[in-house]
Parts: structure tokens; C-alpha cells; sequence
């Protein structure tokens, strides 16, 4: 390497006899103008074998002795060399140097320009849905027998027969739920596995029913294509104020929904008949709705029974989880409506039993010959049908038709008798107190007035309560035992039937 000239140095004066300065050395790394090209670069140095590469490494430390001899097992020849070979007019490449196979490049940042695609995030997935404790399955059948399906209506009367004690069975049953879960909070095993027994037996036989399976019910839910399942009640959490009366007023909006279900039922029910007459086969479609309706209702059913308290949702879906509380809220109020008017409903009912048809200007002496039978009809709401109800007579003082009864000193017995002409095709009760007489008597000297009930009442010579048969006539009694010198004002008689009553007013 040429250093730069110094001033110093003699050899390097300027020759003033040439006239002009001499020309200026460059440094060695300015080429000279004019000069001829740069030599070109030194040939890159010869590509080492593989097994050259191998044992440099080696004694480098970055492999093994092991790793060594592994890779030299086929022979010097057999590694094929780690560096392609250079081209002739290219830079030799730098230099790798070989990694241990464990190692592994760091992962890289998830990070991406401004304007590039920005990093994916992972999907939100919603949590699953908390599983109803009920469940209740049908296995499709791909073939339904047609015979059977033909004759269902005779193959179920045995269950006709069988099923009205396990309804006796589920009432009770119900009963002792109820109760002990108010005192206890928590539903006996025993209770609980006789009960949803008796549930599952009556879901196979609705199954048999509406053609969803050609094998008659079984006591043994194994044998069976149709399964009902409650979860175990919770022990000590059960709620004792929704039992019975709150859980009633909530479900109310469930079984009105049920009822116009129901009746799609037996819509699909009579279109799958003839669809299994003619294919065999029951629409999977259809299945599954009266399928769905089914667990719907068993779902109800669960819940009123106190199984659980995890209120039903309005669905047929296996997968419907509990409702949510808005929906058990908008159930009670909807419930509580529904209710109070149907309480508003009985207490008009109640009010308009209590009105009596009034007959007046009677003359007391003449209903008791028999010259005077006031005669009134009841006519029944929505219909044609009517009773006919006739004071025939009344017997003043009436020991002789009433001996069984022994009136005190100072009384008398009087006796009233009707006739009635049951015309409707339901049957008329007449209560023990359905009829009541009000009197004017003296005690102490005083005018009193006063309201006695009936001693005995009887129809057809049997003691009240009784009832007058749908279609049928019957002879109706009243003994009253009065002050001996009472005065008959009013007799009033309600006999079970539509209208309320009679009252009978004497002058």
C-alpha cells in the first residue's frame, strides 16, 4: 500500500527546469484517469466437501461425535455438499455455519404494517347453554308395521284401563311432593323414582298412541324405543314457595300453548295413519313434531311436579335449555292475569248461583192444600235443555211425614215438597242446606224474625247430598223444625241446577 507523498522527501521535489509541475500520484484506492480497468476479483475459493464441512464443524463443537459419524455413514461421497457452487461472475456466498437439529427459529411477532393485512384474532364462540334436567327421546322408526297401525284403536284399550291407576297413583303421589318439599325443601328418592316411573310408563303408552312406535308399552324402559329421563332433584335447594299454587299461576301460559299444540297433534297423528298405511313409513318431519310436543309437555310436567325448579322454555328442541328469567317473569304476570280472571269469572258465577227467581204473593194456606204449585224452568247456559222445578205442596205440621225427627216442646215441624224434571244430561246435586225458611215467631214476648235451615232434605227418599239423575224425575223433601208459632214469610230452595233458586214469598 503507497502512503501519501511527504514534503520532506528530496526524491519527491518538483523539477523546475521542466516548466511544469509534475503530475499528481493518487492514493491507492483512486484509480488514475486513463488507467485501464481494475483486474477483476480473485477467484472465490474452492467449495469444501461435505466431509470437509463435516469435520470442520465438528472441530468447531456445533455437532456431536455421534452426529459426526451418523452423517459420514454413507461415505464422503454419499453427503452431498452443504454450498451450491458458485457461478464464475458472482461473489462467493458467506459463509453458513450448520445449527444443532433442535434448534428452531423464534416464532415471529404477530405484527403486520399499517397497510398490510392486520393479524387474524380467534372467533368468538358463545358459551354452551345450560342442559334442561329432562330428557326425552323417540327413535325414528324406518319401517311401521301397518296391520297394527290399522287396528291401533283396539290395541290400546288395555291402557285405557291400565292407565287411570297410575293417574290415581300420580295425584297422591303429587300430594306428598308437594308437601315434602314445602317442609323439607328436598324431593324423597323414593317418591322420585316411583313418580317419574309412572311418567316414563305414560309417555310410552302416548307414544303407542300417536304411532310413533309399533312395540306396546313395557314396565321395562330398556325394551322400549321411547325414553323419559328427569336428573336426580337437587337435595335442600328445592323452593318451597313456588310449590304448587306459584308454579300453577306460572305454567298457565304453557298449557295454553299446549292445548292448541295438542290439538296440531291429533291433526299429524290422523295424516300419519294413512301415511303409514300406504308407505310404512312415519314423515320424519311430522315425527319429530309430535316428538317435540311430547318433551314440551313432560318438560311441564317435571317442573310442577317439583323435579327441579329450572322453569321450561317454550320449545321442542332437545338442545332448549331453562328459560331466562325475563321469561319467568313475563309467565307469572301473564299467569296472574289468566288467573284473576278466571277468579273474577267463578266469583260472578258464585253470585249469580246466589240469585233466586223470586215468586210472590203466594198464599201460605193454599200451598199447603195443594190448590197453588208455583212452577218455575231453568233453561242451561248455551243450550236447550231445561229443569223444571214445582212446588207441589207443603205439610203444616208435618210430624206424620217426618218421624224419624222429634221436635222439642214448643215447636212443630213443617214439610215443603217439590218435584223436579231433570231435562239436561247432566245431573243435578241438591246440597244438604239447599233449602231455608224464614219465620216470624214470639220469644219473650217480643216479635222476632229469624232464618232456619233444613233439618233433613231428601230426593227420592235418600238423605241429601243427592242427585237428581241426568234425564229423571225426583221427589225432593225439606223438614224444618220452627217455633210452634212461627209464621212462614219466605222459603227459599236451590237445587244444584242453573238460575240460582226460588224464593218464595208468602202474604
Amino acid at each position: 500500500m503507497t502512503t501519501p507523498p511527504s514534503s520532506n522527501d528530496p526524491a519527491e521535489e518538483p523539477d523546475a527546469s521542466a516548466g511544469e509541475p509534475p503530475a499528481q500520484q493518487p492514493w491507492s484506492w483512486e484509480p488514475a484517469l486513463g488507467d485501464p480497468a481494475p483486474p477483476p476479483p480473485p477467484e472465490p475459493p474452492p467449495v469444501e466437501s461435505g466431509a470437509e464441512m463435516l469435520a470442520r464443524l465438528r472441530e468447531r463443537g456445533l455437532i456431536s461425535q455421534e452426529e459426526y459419524e451418523e452423517r459420514r455413514g454413507g461415505g464422503p461421497s454419499a453427503t452431498p455438499p452443504l454450498l451450491p457452487p458458485a457461478a464464475p461472475d458472482s461473489p462467493p456466498p458467506p459463509l453458513q455455519t450448520a445449527l444443532p437439529p433442535s434448534w428452531a427459529p423464534p416464532p415471529p411477532p404477530n405484527t403486520a404494517p399499517a397497510d398490510g393485512p392486520q393479524p387474524s384474532t380467534p372467533k368468538w364462540v358463545p358459551p354452551p347453554r345450560e342442559r334442561y334436567p329432562m330428557e326425552f327421546e323417540v327413535e325414528y322408526p324406518e319401517h311401521l308395521s301397518r296391520w297394527t297401525t290399522l287396528i291401533r284403536g283396539i290395541t290400546v284399550i288395555p291402557l285405557l284401563v291400565l292407565l287411570p291407576l297410575f293417574q290415581y297413583f300420580a295425584q297422591f303421589a303429587l300430594m306428598i311432593g308437594f308437601t315434602a318439599v314445602f317442609w323439607r325443601r328436598k324431593y324423597p328418592g323414593w317418591l322420585f323414582s316411583g313418580l317419574s316411573g309412572s311418567f316414563a310408563y305414560a309417555a310410552r303408552s302416548h307414544s303407542y298412541w300417536l304411532l310413533l312406535t309399533d312395540r306396546f308399552p313395557s314396565f321395562s324402559k330398556e325394551e322400549s324405543p321411547v325414553s323419559l329421563n328427569f336428573d336426580e332433584p337437587p337435595s335442600g335447594h328445592l323452593s318451597r314457595w313456588r310449590v304448587l299454587l306459584w308454579k300453577s299461576i306460572l305454567l298457565i301460559p304453557h298449557w295454553i300453548v299446549l292445548s292448541f299444540l295438542g290439538i296440531a297433534v291429533v291433526a299429524v297423528t290422523v295424516i300419519a295413519w294413512f301415511a303409514i298405511l300406504f308407505t310404512g313409513r312415519y314423515p320424519r318431519g311430522l315425527f319429530q313434531f309430535t316428538v317435540g310436543v311430547q318433551r314440551w309437555y313432560w318438560r311441564t310436567m317435571g317442573y310442577f311436579a317439583s323435579f327441579n325448579d329450572r322453569f321450561p322454555p317454550y320449545g321442542l328442541s332437545a338442545e332448549d335449555g331453562p328459560a331466562s328469567n325475563g321469561a319467568t317473569v313475563a309467565n307469572g304476570i301473564i299467569g296472574g292475569l289468566v288467573a284473576a280472571g278466571y277468579a273474577a269469572i267463578f266469583v260472578a258465577a258464585a253470585a249469580v248461583g246466589d240469585n233466586y227467581v223470586t215468586a210472590d204473593n203466594l198464599d201460605y194456606d193454599r200451598v199447603v192444600s195443594g190448590q197453588q204449585q208455583p212452577s218455575h224452568r231453568f233453561r242451561e247456559d248455551f243450550g236447550t235443555e231445561e229443569v223444571l222445578l214445582r212446588l207441589t205442596r207443603a205439610v203444616d205440621p208435618g210430624e206424620s211425614l217426618a218421624e224419624i225427627i222429634r221436635p222439642a216442646p214448643g215447636e212443630r215441624m213443617i214439610v215443603f215438597q217439590w218435584t223436579v224434571v231433570n231435562g239436561t244430561g247432566s245431573g243435578a246435586l241438591v246440597e244438604r242446606d239447599a233449602a231455608r225458611v224464614k219465620v216470624e215467631y214470639t220469644e219473650d214476648g217480643d216479635r222476632k224474625t229469624s232464618t232456619f235451615s233444613a233439618a233433613v232434605i231428601g230426593v227420592n227418599n235418600v238423605t241429601a247430598p243427592a242427585n237428581v239423575s241426568a234425564f229423571g224425575t225426583a221427589t225432593v223433601q225439606a223438614v224444618f223444625v220452627v217455633p210452634e208459632d212461627a209464621e212462614v214469610l219466605e222459603l227459599r230452595f236451590s237445587g244444584g241446577f242453573s238460575g240460582g233458586g226460588v224464593k218464595y214469598v208468602f202474604d
